[in-house]
């Protein structure tokens, strides 16, 4: 469920008084569909395109892939994965957040990371102790005809 609340992301950006909605769910592989259907309502319900749709997808579902970690894809989750998602004009900022136990930094140089960043606008990946944090942002494309 939305509620006005104040977001704040990594970079210290506050966003008072828009809508943002927290899905958490286990930290295993068949959750991630979960997450991925409920980031492409969102960007239906604000207006995105069917393109800017799948990018946001794929962007969210390998940034879920990436803080699972490389545990046993049969065996229990191994904790949470939150995503919060605020809903500003046009623009969609997402949070996935998840234990770092097991989970390596991707590297910034390889084809991974390039295709990851070219399908969001912004991306960040913040190590802090036991969590990783990463924060995507795809802002809405005007269409000109």
């Amino acid at each position: 469920m939305a509620h006005k609340a104040q977001t704040l992301f990594a970079d210290g950006t506050a966003l008072d008084g828009i809508e943002s909605v927290l899905i958490r769910v286990p930290a295993h592989r068949d959750y991630i569909v979960v997450v991925r259907s409920a980031l492409a309502q969102l960007g239906a319900r604000l207006g995105y395109t069917v393109a800017e749709i799948i990018d946001l997808r794929l962007a969210v579902g390998e940034t879920c892939n990436l803080l699972i970690g490389s545990g046993p894809p049969d065996g229990p989750p191994s904790g949470f994965l939150e995503c919060r998602v605020g809903l500003g004009a046009g623009t969609l900022q997402v949070t996935v957040l998840g234990s770092a136990v097991g989970v390596r930094q991707p590297d910034r140089d390889g084809f991974g990371w390039k295709v990851l960043t070219a399908l969001v606008d912004t991306m960040t990946w913040v190590r802090d102790g036991a969590m990783v944090r990463v924060d995507l942002v795809k802002r809405h494309r005007t269409q000109l005809c």
